[in-house]
C-alpha cells in the first residue's frame, strides 16, 4: 500500500505533467521509473458519489503506470481538480484490453498539491488499447465510505502523447 507521501507526489506529478502536456506534443514520457501518457478524446462520465462533473471534465485524460504495476488514470476537471482512480494492474481480459483492481480514489484540488483527498476503494478501470485507434477507459466502483464511482472517456483515435 502507498503511504500518503506518495499520494502527495501523484498530485504533483500529475499537475507538473498536465501543464507539460497541454503546451507540448511529448511521447510517453519517463518521470523516474514512471511512464506517463495523456490520451486526447472526450470525457464521457465522471460521477463521485454525487457529484456529476463529466460537463466540466477535459479532454485528456492522463495515464500513469509504475514499475510495481501500479497504474493511475487522472480525469482533469475545468476547475482544475484531478480525480485518480488508482490501483494494480490486474489479469487481461485480452491481448488488447486491460483491467486495473482499484484500490483508491485521489482527489486533488488545484493550489493544494500536498493534500489531496485520498479514499481507499475497491472497483476497476478497463481499457483497450489506445494505439489500435478509438479506445475506451470505464472505471467503476465505490469508495470505503461508501459513495459509488463511475467514469469513461473515449479516445479520438490519436496515438497516445
Amino acid at each position: 500500500m502507498l503511504k500518503r507521501q506518495n499520494f502527495t507526489r501523484f498530485s504533483m506529478t500529475a499537475s507538473l505533467l498536465l501543464v507539460a502536456f497541454s503546451t507540448s506534443a511529448v511521447a510517453q514520457t519517463k518521470i523516474g521509473n514512471a511512464t506517463a501518457m495523456t490520451l486526447s478524446g472526450t470525457c464521457d462520465k465522471l460521477v463521485i458519489g454525487r457529484q456529476k462533473l463529466g460537463d466540466s471534465c477535459d479532454g485528456k485524460l492522463l495515464s500513469m503506470s509504475y514499475p510495481d504495476g501500479r497504474v493511475g488514470f487522472y480525469f482533469i476537471t475545468d476547475d482544475g481538480r484531478a480525480i485518480t482512480f488508482s490501483g494494480m494492474d490486474g489479469a487481461n481480459p485480452t491481448p488488447d484490453t486491460d483491467v486495473v483492481d482499484l484500490d483508491k480514489v485521489i482527489i486533488g484540488v488545484k493550489g493544494k498539491p500536498n493534500n489531496p483527498k485520498v479514499f481507499n476503494a475497491s472497483g476497476t478501470c478497463k481499457y483497450s488499447n489506445p494505439y489500435l485507434g478509438e479506445a475506451m477507459v470505464t472505471c467503476n466502483g465505490k469508495t470505503s465510505d461508501g459513495q459509488t464511482f463511475s467514469a469513461s472517456f473515449t479516445t479520438d483515435g490519436s496515438p497516445p502523447r
